[in-house]
């Protein structure tokens, strides 16, 4: 199974963030992993519901591919799966990716690589 953090793993802290929509902020990490994998898509996701997951201090953002199709999920960190949408079509080529999301919805909302953590 080729995980695409993987390829991230440099990304060990961050000293730029990024402003994003929906008050999401991106670490430099992250911006990697949408850049490297070209899945901005995938964090236009996480950031869309963010307005939902309000009160989710942390989430643990799971993107599985399975042939040309896809799998985003969110979960609480204790394997509660708080979000699950099929992507029918995509060409990102890893098998898996991880982002989490840490903060509260008062704008502190910090989507990062876990080994950013």
């Amino acid at each position: 199974m080729i995980n695409a953090n993987d390829a991230l793993r440099d990304h060990n802290c961050s000293d730029n963030y990024y402003k994003y929509n929906f008050g999401l902020v991106i670490t430099s990490g992250a911006k990697s992993m949408a850049d490297t994998f070209g899945v901005y898509w995938w964090l236009d996701i996480i950031a869309s519901y963010q307005g939902q997951l309000k009160n989710e201090e942390f989430q643990v953002w799971t993107l599985k591919r399975t042939g040309n199709s896809a799998v985003v999920t969110c979960t609480d960190g204790n394997d509660v799966q708080l979000v699950c949408q099929r992507i029918p079509f995509t060409d990102f080529e890893p098998d898996v990716a991880y982002l989490w999301v840490e903060g509260s919805g008062e704008g502190n909302l910090v989507c990062l690589l876990p080994s950013e953590h």
